[in-house]
């Protein structure tokens, strides 16, 4: 039995065909999938593999430090993205509307890992999630639509890390002029 026919005979019974199409046609407008726009079985696929969730306002989607083994996509709302410091304080850093369909928890479809920040639903809100062992089995089973998605996944995590780099030369000259002026 393949992986993906193992994932579908423990995934609970199929979505109904109008929340099937509604998923298709928001996974084509996510930055991680719109190289497969060209592909609809891949993007069928993928709306077979995510789940729907819905999150209260003010509920917290993922938290800073906890295991991640999913991505999510939010479907309706809006979020905020917070970031902790050492001391524990808790900062904004982003707000994400879903008329931007965006993406957040990517690298753990990579990897399982901690997660580095916390999303915060700022309205109630509406997302689909895709679970590790959906994405590993989606990529065993078709790897050349996989490449794209994972390449995509890949630039998600340089940019992030570019503009984490960016944040530190900018609070270190900050941190020596307030120095120098001393």
């Amino acid at each position: 039995m393949s992986a993906m026919s193992k994932f579908f005979a423990a995934k609970e019974a199929p979505t109904a065909q109008q929340d099937l199409s509604s998923r298709t046609d928001w996974l084509r407008k996510v930055y991680l999938f719109e190289n497969l726009t060209t592909i609809p079985a891949a993007i069928d696929l993928l709306a077979h593999l995510v789940e729907e969730q819905n999150f209260a306002k003010y509920s917290s989607i993922l938290r800073e430090g906890e295991e991640g083994k999913e991505a999510f996509f939010l479907l309706s709302g809006n979020v905020k993205v917070i970031k902790s410091t050492t001391a524990g304080e808790h900062f904004p850093v982003a707000i994400l509307t879903a008329e931007d369909h965006p993406s957040f928890g990517e690298a753990a479809l990579l990897q399982s890992d901690r997660r580095n920040a916390t999303i915060v639903c700022e309205t109630d809100c509406k997302v689909l999630l895709l679970h590790k062992e959906a994405f590993d089995a989606f990529c065993g089973e078709h790897p050349e639509w996989a490449l794209p998605v994972v390449l995509r996944i890949a630039r998600v995590i340089v940019e992030r890390l570019h503009k984490a780099n960016n944040d530190v030369i900018l609070l270190y000259n900050a941190l020596m002029s307030e120095v120098k002026g001393l």
